[in-house]
Order: structure tokens, then sequence, then C-alpha cells
């Protein structure tokens, strides 16, 4: 089945938000084409993190979440890349579950668009000294508009501050384009890139393998028939299975809730670009990722050095 990002780049026609001030329309226009083309790169990685997701809203309890305590490695994976996962109809919360399957159409899709800037290109005031990224970021909510639009937004760039060792730095902020009234609401939007901060975090450590997939070759030819030559993106999956299992196992998930039972340990990096290189050969920084274990830090595999291109 095509991706959201694939629908976004054979139609193009969006919706833009309810939220954008009259005042600012022309403004959000120009600033839509810049990201659109931007998401547009073939090149783009793109993560389907369904099953990430339906395990963040559904397989948890947890309602809370600190993006500095519980993501805490989301150094990025790619320069840039492109994040999508399906809406999940339940969320189970230990405050009460919601049932959105009443007023959430099936199949409505959420894709986020992901680049890490070098703080030396940024102007402005305010950003921590200790910053080593600072994540762009940008969202589409795929509602299944008639008329066809594929999708709404982009909702305006949120930026993220991140240090050497993929911890957040302070609070998240973001450009929406929409009146001071409306700060409670941008709130609300900026918890929507929980799931793709916490794939990250995932993406750092032991027992998550991340699979490459592409679209059947009979598929992806009637798709390019029908879209004017276009193909159709490869997208790559988390296998977070195993990792569930750990925390089932060791750490009583089902029972204390992911909080208690996950700890991960942090990933850092390691400078081998002088002196006599890593294995004596290899000279260049590397990144020890983290290593999920129970709360009892029982059964804990070995660290594992592997390069993360940045």
């Amino acid at each position: 089945m095509p991706r959201l990002i694939d629908d976004l780049r054979a139609n193009g026609k969006v919706q833009m938000p309810h939220w954008v001030a009259p005042r600012l329309e022309r403004a959000w226009t120009e600033y839509a084409r810049h990201i659109m083309a931007l998401a547009s790169d073939p090149a783009l990685p793109v993560l389907l993190i369904d099953n990430v997701a339906e395990y963040f809203y559904s397989g948890t309890d947890q309602e809370y979440w600190d993006i500095g305590k519980d993501f805490p490695n989301i150094a990025p994976p790619f320069p840039a890349f492109w994040v999508e996962w399906r809406m999940v109809p339940k969320i189970h919360s230990r405050d009460g579950d919601t049932d959105l399957s009443g007023w959430l159409p099936h199949g409505a899709r959420v894709g986020q668009y992901f680049r890490a800037v070098d703080p030396a290109d940024v102007t402005g005031e305010g950003i921590p000294e200790n910053t080593r990224w600072i994540y762009w970021c940008d969202m589409w909510t795929d509602y299944r508009r008639s008329g066809g639009v594929t999708a709404d937004g982009p909702c305006g760039a949120t930026w993220l501050c991140v240090d050497a060792e993929g911890r957040a730095i302070g609070n998240p902020w973001i450009q929406s384009y929409a009146e001071d009234r409306d700060a409670g609401l941008m709130k609300t939007i900026m918890a929507w890139y929980n799931p793709a901060l916490f794939a990250i975090s995932f993406l750092h450590c032991k027992n998550v393998q991340l699979v490459d997939h592409a679209m059947p070759a009979k598929l992806a030819k009637r798709y390019r028939e029908r879209h004017s030559g276009l193909t159709p993106t490869a997208y790559k999956t988390l296998t977070i299975e195993p990792l569930k299992a750990i925390l089932r196992k060791e750490g009583r998930s089902d029972q204390v809730g992911l909080a208690q039972a996950m700890h991960i340990c942090r990933g850092h990096f390691r400078d081998y670009r002088e002196g006599r290189g890593l294995f004596g050969k290899y000279h260049k920084l590397v990144w020890t990722p983290s290593i999920v274990r129970g709360t009892k830090g029982k059964g804990a595999p070995p660290p594992r050095e592997i390069e993360v291109k940045v």
C-alpha cells in the first residue's frame, strides 16, 4: 500500500491548518512550498513506525511523557528523514482508556519530516552552547478528507535542540503561523512527535532491527502507470518484538508499566580520529549505541560500536 509520503509527492494537494491566522496565510504558503520540496526528495529515508505507535499509545498505560527523560537518545539516525504512522483507534492510559474509533476515520495517517540542522547555520538567541544538532520538524495529518486533499499541513516548523549524546535540551518550540491565543493547541500538536522520538530512541538500542522494504514489482509498476512514472517509496520498519519480550520478562512491563520496566543505558560517541584509531586503522567518530535491559540490569548484551551517519 502506498505511504502517505507517496500520496503527497503524487498529489501535493494539502489543506492549510485551520489555526493559521489570515494575516499569515501568505507566509505559510511560501513556507509550505519550501518544506514540501524538501520532503519530496526521493533519496529521503522513510521510516514506517505503525508498530511503535501502536505500542506507544495502546501497549503502555503511560499518559505523560518527558522528552528529556523518556526519550534518552534522539540523536539523528540520518541527516534528514521522514517518519509516518497510522493513528490508533484506542489509547490505553492509567487515567482511563480513550476510544477514538467513533470519530477517527479508518486509515488516518500522520507524516513527519525531520532534518538535523547544524547550530552554526541557525541565527537566533537562546540556543544552548552544548547543542550538537537542532531538529527542524514538521507534520502532516491525513484525516481521509474528500475533494482530493491528501493531508492537512504542514502544521508549522517545530525546533528541538539535542546535545552530542542525544539528549533533548530544553523544550521544543513551534513557528505555527497561529495567533497567541492558540498556544495551548500548539503544545498539543508538538506532543504528536512523541511516537517518532520514541522510535528514534529505539534505533539506538540493541535488540531492535531496522528492516528495508519495497513495494512488490507488480504493484510498483501499476503505481507508476497511475502516477506519471513516479516510483513508490522504499521504506524501513523497526522490529521491536525482542525488546518487548525483554521488557515483559525482566521488567514486568505488563504489571508496572513501561516507564519502570525499561532502563536505557545511554549511548555515547567515541572519538578515534586521532592516535591509533579504532582497531588500529579506522580514524573516525563512532557511536556506541544504547542497550536495553530489564530494571534489574540482568542479561544485557555487551555494547557494540556502529557508525551513525550524520
